[in-house]
Formats: C-alpha cells, sequence, structure tokens
C-alpha cells in the first residue's frame, strides 16, 4: 500500500504586508505567504477567508457596510474596462471568474476588459498580492433580456491561470437555494451612498434574504425565476455598497458560498428595495456546460486555440529512439528506450486507485468522463487521481467514482469493446497538470507502421532496462504494427477494425500498467487512438501489444461526453 505524504512546497515567503495603509487584522501580524503552484493543494481552501478579524470586532464594524478587512474575500475580482473599475466578479476556477451579464451590454469585446484579483485599494497598484489578467473570451448568457434582467449572468475566461495563494483563491457555488432570513455578505467599491462616489477600498456589507412574495410586492411583480433580493426592510445595507455581478457570500458548513452576483434595484439602501441578485444554484449547468465547452475541443483538431491534448514535454524529450523488447544476458527480456516521463507532461493520465494502491491507468477524456479498459471496471470506494506524477505524494485532485458505463463483450479474441466510461462525482479541476485528451474517430493516417510519433506512458516499468521506480510516471516512444504483424503474433481473427498492436514493449506484462493508452501527435495535438487491453503472459518480443482502438468506438463516448 503506497503511504501518503504530505507533499508542501514552499515557493516564495514574503515577510511583508499588502497594504500599510489597509485597515489590517490585528492578529495577522506579519505571516507568512505560501503560494500554491496551480492550485495543486489550494482547492481545499475554497470559500475560505484569509486575514478575518476576531469575531466581536467583526460584528462591531460590518453592519451598515464598512471598509473589508484587507485580503479576506480573496475570490473577490475586480473587472476593469480599458483601466477604468466596472464591474465585480467572484473567482471560480483558476481562469474562471463569474459575473453579470449587464456588465457588458455596451462593451462587449474581451480584449478591452482586464481581470484583477487578490486587490484591497484599487488606487494602490503597489499591493504586492495583486495579479492582474486580461481576459481571453466573454460568455454571456444567451437569454439575458436587458429589459427585464433575466438571466443576468456571464463568464469570463482569463488567457492565463491565477496563482492562488492567501490572496488570492475560488469560491464554490452553492448547492442550493436560500432560506428567508438567511444573513450573507456582499463584497465590492461600489458606491457606498446612492449617487455618491466609488470606494477605492473594498466594502463589505451583510444583508438578510427576503421572501420572494416579499421581493414580488416591493418591485410589484417585476422578480421573475432565479432572482432573489437581500438587504433591509429599513433600507441601508444594500449591494449598492456593492458592484454590479460582485459576489454574494454565505457561510455554509466550514466555508462560504456563492449563492447570487448583484444584478439590479431601486436607488441605494431605499427601503423596501432591497438589492436583487441572480441566483447561481438554477445556473449551475449553464455555467459547467459554458466551460466545458471551452475546455473540451470539436474532432478535428483545427482550432489551434481548442485545449485537449496539449502535452506538456518541453523540458524533457521523448526518448529518441522506439522502445522494444530486448534479450537480456540472463535470457530474459527487457524493454529498452523507456523512460520517467516530465512531471503532469501527459495531464490526462489518470490513476485508479483501491485503499491507496494504484490498479489500473484511464484516460479524461472530459472533464466529467475517463475512459478505462472494461476489465479495470472499479469497484465500491475505489477512487480516481488525476494531475499525479509520483503516486507516493499529492496529486492534483481526487474524484469518487459515481457511475460506470462499460461495453458488452463481443465474445472476440484477442477482446474488443474492452471499454469503460467512468463518470467522475465532480468535474475535474482543468489546468496544467489535468487536461482533456482529443479524440477523433479518424485515425488511419496516425495509425500505421510508418507512425513514429506516438507514445504510451504507465506506472509500474517492471521490465525496463533503466533503473526506473514504478511509483513514477513513466514513457515510451512506440508505433503502432501492420495488420499482418498483429495476426502473426495473435492469429487471423485479428481485428483491425476495433484492435490494433505495437512492439510487445507497451504490453502490461512488460510495461506493468493495464489500461496505458497510446496516443499518436499529429499537428502539435495528441489524439488517443488506444487503451491496453491484452498482451502476451511473459514480456517477450513475439507477442505484441493489443490496445481497444478507440475511433472504432468514437460514438459511443461522444454519447456520454454530449450529456455531460
Amino acid at each position: 500500500m503506497h503511504k501518503k505524504y504530505l507533499f508542501i512546497l514552499m515557493l516564495s515567503l514574503n515577510w511583508t504586508k499588502a497594504d500599510p495603509d489597509a485597515k489590517e487584522n490585528p492578529n495577522r501580524g506579519t505571516s507568512a505567504e505560501t503560494n500554491c503552484i496551480f492550485g495543486n493543494g489550494c482547492y481545499d481552501q475554497a470559500g475560505i477567508r484569509a486575514f478575518i478579524p476576531e469575531k466581536d470586532e467583526e460584528e462591531s464594524r460590518i453592519i451598515g457596510g464598512q471598509e473589508a478587512w484587507a485580503h479576506s474575500w480573496p475570490w473577490q475580482v475586480s473587472l476593469q474596462y480599458s483601466e477604468m473599475p466596472a464591474c465585480g466578479a467572484a473567482i471560480l476556477d483558476l481562469r474562471w471568474v463569474i459575473t453579470a451579464c449587464h456588465c457588458f451590454k455596451r462593451y462587449k469585446k474581451a480584449s478591452l476588459w482586464k481581470a484583477v484579483a487578490g486587490m484591497h485599494n484599487l488606487e494602490n497598484m503597489n499591493e504586492s498580492c495583486h495579479q492582474t489578467v486580461e481576459v481571453e473570451n466573454i460568455i454571456s448568457h444567451k437569454g439575458y433580456n436587458q429589459k427585464t434582467n433575466e438571466n443576468d449572468i456571464a463568464l469570463v475566461k482569463l488567457q492565463s491561470p491565477l496563482l492562488f495563494n492567501e490572496c488570492v483563491r475560488p469560491v464554490g457555488i452553492l448547492n442550493n437555494d436560500l432560506s428567508p432570513q438567511e444573513t450573507c455578505t456582499v463584497t465590492g467599491w461600489g458606491a457606498i451612498r446612492e449617487n455618491g462616489p466609488r470606494a477605492s477600498r473594498l466594502q463589505e456589507v451583510n444583508v438578510t434574504v427576503f421572501e420572494p412574495q416579499t421581493c414580488n410586492k416591493y418591485y410589484r411583480g417585476k422578480m421573475l425565476k432565479f432572482m432573489m433580493c437581500a438587504g433591509a426592510e429599513e433600507g441601508g445595507m444594500d449591494a449598492c455598497q456593492g458592484d454590479s455581478g460582485g459576489p454574494l457570500s454565505c457561510f455554509t458548513d466550514d466555508r462560504y458560498k456563492l449563492a447570487g452576483v448583484v444584478s439590479w434595484g431601486v436607488g441605494c439602501g431605499r427601503a423596501q428595495r432591497p438589492g436583487v441578485y441572480t441566483t447561481l444554484y438554477h445556473y449551475k449547468q449553464w455555467i459547467e456546460s459554458s466551460i466545458l465547452g471551452e475546455l473540451v475541443s470539436d474532432d478535428s483538431g483545427a482550432d489551434s486555440t481548442v485545449q485537449c491534448g496539449q502535452a506538456k514535454i518541453e523540458s524533457c524529450q521523448l526518448p529518441g529512439d522506439l522502445a522494444q523488447v530486448v534479450s537480456s544476458v540472463d535470457g530474459t527480456f527487457k524493454v529498452e528506450n523507456m523512460s520517467e516521463a516530465c512531471a503532469n507532461s501527459w495531464p490526462w493520465h489518470v490513476s485508479l486507485q483501491s485503499h491507496d494502491t494504484h490498479y489500473c491507468s484511464g484516460v479524461l477524456v472530459h472533464p466529467r468522463w475517463v475512459l478505462a479498459p472494461r476489465h479495470c471496471l472499479p469497484s465500491a470506494g475505489d477512487v480516481v487521481v488525476l494531475g499525479a506524477h509520483d503516486l507516493n505524494f499529492m496529486s492534483g485532485q481526487t474524484a469518487a467514482v459515481e457511475s460506470v458505463q462499460s461495453l458488452a463483450y463481443d465474445g472476440s479474441f484477442p477482446p474488443a469493446s474492452d471499454l469503460s466510461m467512468i463518470r467522475l462525482s465532480v468535474p475535474a479541476r482543468i489546468g496544467p497538470m489535468i487536461f482533456p485528451v482529443c479524440i477523433t474517430d479518424k485515425d488511419d493516417e496516425m495509425v500505421n507502421e510508418d507512425n513514429s510519433s506516438c507514445v504510451t506512458t504507465g506506472w509500474g516499468t517492471r521490465k525496463a532496462t533503466l533503473d526506473l521506480h514504478p511509483d513514477i510516471l513513466h514513457m515510451a516512444r512506440i508505433k503502432p504494427l501492420s495488420e499482418k504483424a498483429c495476426m502473426t503474433g495473435w492469429g487471423d481473427r485479428f481485428n483491425m477494425k476495433s484492435l490494433l498492436c505495437t512492439d510487445a514493449a507497451a504490453s502490461t506484462s512488460c510495461l506493468g500498467d493495464s489500461g496505458a493508452p497510446l496516443m499518436c501527435e499529429k499537428n502539435g495535438v495528441y489524439y488517443l487512438v488506444g487503451l491496453t487491453t491484452w498482451g502476451g503472459k511473459k514480456c517477450e518480443p513475439r507477442k505484441p501489444a493489443v490496445f481497444t482502438r478507440v475511433s472504432a468506438y468514437h460514438s459511443w463516448i461522444q454519447t456520454f461526453i454530449r450529456n455531460a
């Protein structure tokens, strides 16, 4: 059984305050700021406030709305148009923030927008915590109505990922509607009084959720489905002290969750005119599908901005020679030209584990789906480990198995249709460490004996000539064999329509990992063409490694991806 070690990589210790003029937490002192790499180990901090004051001090200062403690709402973002603060937003993930659609009614060009995270005082650009990122894309809800403010929600994709730390963290979306009388907090840099100037330092105010009927009464029937209102009946506490699109954060269990974004209202802090928010719980499917639509490619690979199949092997080269089984001095067979992979260079390769022990590999084909061999069918309690390189250390994410869909065995030999689709209990956190591979229904150009751009990866290395650690991901360059060579090894019944084969070096008996993927590169993008399914009982050259040919089951796989 593999032991799990707590692996903390401390990149830097900054012994300076973010803003010497800001209102600081008296208990903060000069605490060290520990950065995390691309959210690795940081997602457990989603919705956790930083630098918060003592409870008695907090209660005495947030009534009516005042300046927040510096960096105490780390998911708060300032969206700026042409360098001018325009709207608020909240961080959902490394490259995604959420806001209100009406922020982009007049100015829709993404290249003119920026997102500023980790900021407290917008007039002090020397704050050490802040990160400014250009906007790559704006996804506005297609059902947004300017007159009624219906579907007032938008997603903003950043050009580069944020670096999560104490000042910059994501927040999760609440999984249910709020109950009346619940208290939440709205934050932002908006006006602190009606028609007043904008605040330069982040403000916060507690607001109370109203009954839907009360909201509709106050607004004479203008409250629509998926809207809610919050404030104080007598006025004085309102989202005017936040920004349009800013977060409504509610404490639940042990952390804050995002319940809504600031949408509209009448005036600022008026009696019986509470602020109106877009209720995010009802848009979770739209949010997920919109983000996944950006992350998962079409099958052509023609769009260079498509984010699948992007291996990161720049810092260490693939083996120059093809992997092959060779005879060693003791008469046994060994695999030549297998090497350790660069850390997280094959970000779709996942580990199926039972009781902390790896038993099979799989491949991320969609943030919610992993493709693996049917013979690796997971049991209750098994997990999928994503973003792993060394199995002894922390991975990017661990997800439970929600369900499994398998192809029926067709009776062929070697076995074809050896595939299962494993649905994750939560979507994969897409980023530099975790990334889907591309799949295609047209692989003839890649699957041929002249193609030397194919690679297999896996854990195990039981027959490698080099002294490779079995818990560290390794890789080998390998090329598909001809139909004749496959039939020579496995007989005339070998079906190239649903199977393919390579040198025995890629088989489980040689490589040491069942379910290892075979990927071929085309125009700089890697496509999954096969998953290990069969091989000789011994690592010997006369029995080629057999893979299930993924293109043969492309439509079956796409059925699950389309309905994710």
